[in-house]
C-alpha cells in the first residue's frame, strides 16, 4: 500500500472520528438542554400552584376573620340627609292620600285610584331595590376596607397567615422535584428578603426561578418569591449518566480500535517494503547464475555431439523459463515501489499482434494445436509500450497453451470500437469457476489446474497484465466457463495519425 493512500485513509479515518465525537457531544448537549427546560417547565408549573394556593388562603382568612370586624367598616352616612329622606316619604304619603280623596267625587275617580295604586306600588319596589343596591354598596364598601386592611399587613404575617412554606413544600413534592430548594421572598419596595430557607444565597443566580407572589394586590407592587437549586446540575447530569458513560466507552474502544489499525497497517507497510527489497535483491541475484548457464549451455552446444545436444536444449529451455520468472517478478516488486514506468510509442495494433502471434506459432506446433489470427479492415494505432505490452499478450498466450488437456485452438482477433481498440485471446481450455474469475488478477493467486499437471509458475502474470493495461489508461476483461475454455480480451485507447490510404 502507499504511503499516500495510508495517509489518506488514516486522515479520513480521523475526520470521521472527530465528526463522531462532536455529534456525541452536541447530542449530550441537547439532552442535557432539553431535561433543564422540562426541569424548569416543572419548577414554574409548582411556583403557579403555589402562588394560586397562597392567594385562596389569604382570601379564605379573610373569609373567617370578616364577621368578627364587620362592625368596623360600616359606610359613612349621612343622619340629615336620612331626615330628609324621611320628610319627602312622608310628604310624598300624604300628598297622594289627598289626591284620592279628591279624586272619589270625580266621575273618574276610580280609574284614577287604580292608577295611583299601580303608581304607589311601583314607588316600593323602587323603594325596595335601591334598599338592596345599599346593602351591596355597603358590604362592597366593608369588604374592600378589609382586605386593603389586610394587605397592608407586615409581609411576615401574611406570609405567615397564608402558609406559604407547607404549601411550597407540599408543591415541590407533587411535582416530584427530588433535589433539594432553597427559597426567599423579596419584599416590592426595598428588595430585601422578607423570610428566607436557612441555607439561602443571596448572591447565587445560578438555577433560580422567580414569581409574583400576590399578583392580584391592587396596592403596590407584589412581593417576589424565588427558590433555587444548588445541585440543578448534578441532577441534569445524573439523569443521563448512563448514556454518557457508554457513549465514553465506546468512543474509547472506536479510538484503541483506530490506534491498533494504524499500527497494523504501518507495520503491514514495513513488512511489505521489507519482502519487496528481499525479492528486488533476490532477483537480481539470480539474474547472474541464470546468465552464466545460458552462456554455459550455448558453448557446449557448440562443442558436444548430438547425443549430448538434447541435455544443452533442456538446460537452455529451462533457463530461458526461470529468466521470464525473475523478470515478472522484477516487474512486480517495481509496480509495488511505484518504479513501473513505460515507454510508450505508437504502434500498428495490427502488425504488432500478428508478430507476437509469429513468435508463439512454434509452441503452439509443438501442442499439435492451431491458431487463427482474424484482423481489422483499416489500420488501428495506439500508443504503448512494446516491450510490456508484448509480454501481456505473450502472457495470455502462454496460458491458453499451457492450461488446456487437449490440442489448444487459440483465436486471435483484432477490432475497433468507438475510441478503444481491442484484441482478444479465446482458448478452448479448461476454462474457470466464477470464483476463480474473482481473483485472478491477485498477485501471488493460482487456480486449481485440475488434470493439468505440468502448469508452473507463481501467479504473477495476470497480475502484471492488469497493472501493465492500467498503465495505459485501458484494461482487461475476461469471459470463461469452466471446461469450455476463456476469453481475455485488452481494450486501449486508440490514437489519430496521418498515414497513407491502401
Amino acid at each position: 500500500m502507499k504511503k499516500e493512500r495510508i495517509k489518506y485513509i488514516i486522515g479520513l479515518v480521523s475526520f470521521a472520528l472527530a465528526g463522531i465525537v462532536l455529534v456525541q457531544l452536541l447530542w449530550i448537549n441537547n439532552t442535557i438542554s432539553e431535561n433543564e427546560k422540562r426541569f424548569s417547565a416543572r419548577v414554574f408549573a409548582m411556583l403557579n400552584r403555589v402562588v394560586q394556593k397562597t392567594e385562596r388562603n389569604e382570601v379564605a382568612l379573610m373569609y373567617r376573620l370578616k364577621p368578627h370586624s364587620f362592625r368596623q367598616y360600616q359606610a359613612p352616612t349621612s343622619n340629615s340627609g336620612a331626615r330628609m329622606d324621611s320628610i319627602f316619604r312622608d310628604l310624598n304619603k300624604r300628598s297622594m292620600e289627598q289626591m284620592r280623596s279628591m279624586t272619589k267625587s270625580t266621575p273618574f275617580g276610580q280609574d284614577l285610584s287604580k292608577v295611583l295604586d299601580q303608581f304607589d306600588s311601583m314607588q316600593s319596589m323602587m323603594d325596595r331595590r335601591m334598599q338592596e343596591k345599599d346593602q351591596q354598596l355597603q358590604s362592597m364598601y366593608q369588604w374592600l376596607s378589609f382586605e386593603a386592611e389586610v394587605k397592608q399587613m407586615p409581609l411576615e404575617k401574611r406570609l405567615q397567615l397564608s402558609g406559604l412554606e407547607p404549601i411550597l413544600m407540599a408543591e415541590k413534592r407533587n411535582f416530584n422535584i427530588t433535589i433539594p430548594m432553597q427559597y426567599a421572598v423579596m419584599k416590592p419596595e426595598s428588595n430585601e428578603p422578607a423570610i428566607t430557607s436557612k441555607n439561602y444565597n443571596t448572591h447565587n443566580t445560578d438555577a433560580t426561578y422567580k414569581a409574583d407572589l400576590f399578583p392580584n394586590d391592587v396596592l403596590g407592587s407584589s412581593p417576589k418569591l424565588i427558590v433555587q437549586f444548588p445541585g440543578k446540575q448534578r441532577f441534569l447530569m445524573h439523569s443521563i449518566q448512563w448514556l454518557l458513560l457508554l457513549s465514553l466507552l465506546f468512543t474509547l474502544i472506536i479510538l484503541v480500535a483506530f490506534y491498533l489499525s494504524v499500527r497494523t497497517i504501518i507495520q503491514q507497510k514495513k513488512l511489505s517494503e521489507i519482502k519487496n527489497d528481499f525479492i528486488n535483491n533476490m532477483t537480481h541475484e539470480l539474474k547472474t547464475p541464470i546468465a552464466t548457464i545460458n552462456l554455459a549451455s550455448d558453448a557446449m552446444n557448440r562443442t558436444i555431439n548430438d547425443s549430448a545436444a538434447g541435455f544443452t536444449k533442456i538446460i537452455k529451455q529451462e533457463s530461458e523459463r526461470m529468466h521470464k520468472h525473475v523478470e515478472h517478478i522484477l516487474q512486480m516488486a517495481r509496480i509495488d515501489k511505484n518504479e513501473f514506468k513505460i515507454q510508450p510509442e505508437t504502434i500498428e495494433a495490427n502488425e504488432f499482434v500478428q508478430d507476437v502471434l509469429e513468435n508463439q506459432k512454434l509452441r503452439i506446433h509443438e501442442k499439435e494445436g492451431t491458431s487463427k489470427l482474424e484482423l481489422s479492415d483499416n489500420k488501428i494505432y495506439i500508443e504503448a509500450d512494446r516491450d510490456h505490452f508484448a509480454n501481456v499478450l505473450y502472457n495470455l498466450i502462454d496460458n491458453a497453451i499451457k492450461y488446456t488437456t487437449t490440442a489448444p485452438e487459440i483465436d486471435v482477433k483484432v477490432w475497433k470500437k468507438d475510441n478503444f481498440a481491442f484484441i482478444s485471446v479465446v482458448d478452448n481450455g479448461i476454462g474457470m469457476s466464477k470464483d476463480t474469475l474473482k481473483r485472478i488478477f491477485d498477485k501471488f493467486y493460482r487456480a486449481s489446474t485440475g488434470n493439468v499437471h505440468n502448469v508452473k509458475g507463481f501467479g504473477l502474470g495476470l497480475s502484471y497484465a492488469k497493472a501493465v493495461m492500467e498503465r495505459h489508461n485501458g484494461d482487461i476483461l475476461v469471459k470463461s466457463e469452466l471446461n469450455k475454455g476463456s476469453a481475455f480480451t485488452l481494450k486501449v485507447p486508440v490514437v489519430t495519425k496521418e498515414t497513407d490510404s491502401e
